[in-house]
């Protein structure tokens, strides 16, 4: 990461400053996965 600091505050260059976004999709995506597999194990779980 290539942060400087400028008077009072630091500035970053614009990919090191969207890098810490994309976490919070990858979240969601892991959440939503999560609930389709259990969703599929109760399922499988009622038919049989």
């Amino acid at each position: 990461m290539t942060a400087h600091k400028v008077e009072d505050h630091v500035e970053l260059n614009e990919e090191d400053a969207r890098s810490g976004r994309t976490g919070m999709h990858l979240r969601y995506i892991l959440i939503a996965s999560i609930l389709l597999v259990v969703a599929g194990f109760g399922v499988v779980a009622v038919l049989t």
